[in-house]
């Protein structure tokens, strides 16, 4: 049993902090200094020492054990608790973090299922393991069984981007010294995006959509807002005397700040014509579009499954991805988003400015930016056209040679040496 002595040193004076004295892993005595003079501490120092070197004997001195056994030992010494936290508990209280600094519901109904997933991918005895014993394997078996399960490779790296900012922010806090996330390669993406509507496919859905999703997708394709940001919008946001329409981007405008954070549209006068046809009201907080006005764009929220619907009404194809099993979702190339691709493309060929479609939109990123955009072959044809030609002029010697050479590629006449010559 552990027990504590005062020795004297080499000049024959006792030294003031107590030695320590129990039986190490290997079945020997061990002496070794409590670094503490007060007899209380001392004792549950060499106490607490015996406990892991018994554990270690017996194979049990797990790193959850060392946690346990350094906390007891820190607030016994010093009156402080190890800054530890389980991943199942620090992963709620990153979450909650995240929702009380403004992130907005659309990403944390993203994250939500990503924190959840990984905890649930540990067993019962790691969930409550200290988040700084995570290691890399872990993470990456997570993210393989993400893909197992039908996602997609772009959606297995989206959990890994989670994982490495809950994990950097621990590490920030000194709650783990290092980020495992960081060390898992992300997959290589299939490359599958959306496709902008044409014209004749916009005017056949304005032809089966009532009038509030008339006005819906004429805002999608003259201001490229997004679905979610369309169904919220009030008569506080259209200011019809100067034509421009008003609005805060709901995914973005946590990023920005100052005055980047209202993203101002010219209107087209498509659109213009569509809010002045609208009845009139003195408040500000009246919907525009009362009946989807405060519904998520998600399909659970309705927005996305009834566009859909539209498009079948529209008899629009819509070209999927390839097909996925378990949980993963096929990925479908047309859709609401699919407007604001149209918009931004219609920009682009037309030769608008990147920095000023980029301020239509509300990109702050050129690698975003260039997602969007669809260019016609007219701007290749004009592009071409407009070169120079290192042929020299054509003479009717030569003129009549390649006239030759076409009709003998044809069949119509044999080649002979002196045709090319």
């Amino acid at each position: 049993m552990a027990s504590i002595h005062r020795k004297a040193g080499a000049s024959g004076r006792t030294s003031p902090f107590w030695q320590a004295k129990f039986r190490g892993a290997d079945g020997r005595t061990i002496w070794r200094s409590t670094k503490q003079t007060d007899h209380r501490k001392a004792i549950a120092v060499a106490r607490k020492w015996e406990e892991a070197a018994r554990l270690a004997a017996s194979s049990e001195l797990t790193q959850a054990a060392s946690i346990r056994l350094l906390d007891e030992l820190m607030e016994t010494t010093i009156g402080e608790r190890l800054n530890v936290r389980s991943v199942e508990s620090y992963f709620a209280e990153w979450f909650k973090g995240k929702k009380a600094t403004g992130t907005s519901p659309g990403t944390l109904t993203r994250y939500r299922p990503v924190l959840e997933g990984f905890v649930a991918s540990l067993s019962e005895q790691r969930r409550r393991a200290s988040v700084a014993s995570i290691t890399a394997l872990e993470v990456e078996r997570f993210r393989d069984g993400e893909l197992e399960g039908g996602k997609t490779p772009g959606t297995a790296n989206f959990a890994v981007k989670v994982l490495r900012s809950v994990f950097s922010t621990a590490r920030r806090r000194g709650l783990s010294p290092t980020n495992p996330a960081e060390a898992i390669e992300l997959l290589h993406e299939s490359g599958e995006e959306r496709m902008p509507f044409t014209d004749d496919q916009v005017k056949a859905l304005l032809g089966v959509a009532d009038n509030e999703w008339q006005g819906m997708i004429l805002l999608g394709y003259h201001s490229g807002i997004r679905l979610g940001d369309a169904a919220h919008l009030t008569r506080a946001n259209l200011d019809l005397r100067n034509r421009v329409l008003v609005f805060r981007a709901g995914k973005t405008v946590r990023r920005k700040k100052g005055r980047d954070k209202e993203t101002v549209v010219y209107m087209h006068p498509d659109l213009a014509a569509y809010f002045k046809s609208l009845p009139t009201s003195d408040d500000p907080k009246t919907p525009v579009f009362p009946s989807l006005y405060g519904k998520k764009p998600g399909s659970h929220g309705g927005l996305s499954n009834a566009f859909n619907r539209l498009m079948k009404l529209a008899d629009i194809r819509v070209p999927l991805g390839s097909e996925k099993r378990g949980k993963g979702r096929r990925f479908k190339a047309l859709g609401f988003h699919s407007l604001r691709h149209s918009f931004i493309s219609r920009l682009a060929n037309a030769e608008v400015p990147a920095d000023v479609r980029k301020q239509l939109v509300g990109h702050s990123s050129d690698d975003i930016h260039r997602r969007y955009v669809h260019l016609d072959l007219s701007l290749q044809t004009k592009a071409i056209a407009g070169l120079s030609s290192l042929s020299p002029a054509p003479t009717k010697h030569s003129k009549d040679r390649w006239r030759r050479a076409r009709l003998a590629a044809s069949g119509t006449v044999s080649q002979s040496p002196s045709v090319l010559a």
